[in-house]
């Protein structure tokens, strides 16, 4: 097993750069908080609501929400 690096000892050796960076890309959902029209609001209901009668599944707002994100990188070519 690895003996831990103490804290006063990365930060000598980092000098404080990157020292709290993730060592592993983030894969869960992030919480943000955006604003959408009422009428961009009822196309995500109906598009539920759509799903739910095709599949008997209804998709979560935030699963279409990314969906459409996916989309719209796609057209400007930013890729993950």
């Amino acid at each position: 097993m690895a003996k831990r690096t103490r804290l006063n000892q990365r930060l000598k050796k980092d000098k404080g750069e990157g020292l709290f960076e993730p060592t592993v890309e983030r894969t869960h959902p992030q919480k943000v908080t955006i604003y959408v029209r009422p009428d961009q609001v009822k196309m995500i209901e109906r598009i539920q609501f759509q799903e739910w009668e095709r599949t008997g599944k209804r998709p979560e707002k935030s699963t279409l929400v990314q969906e459409a994100l996916d989309l719209l990188a796609a057209k400007y070519g930013i890729q993950k």
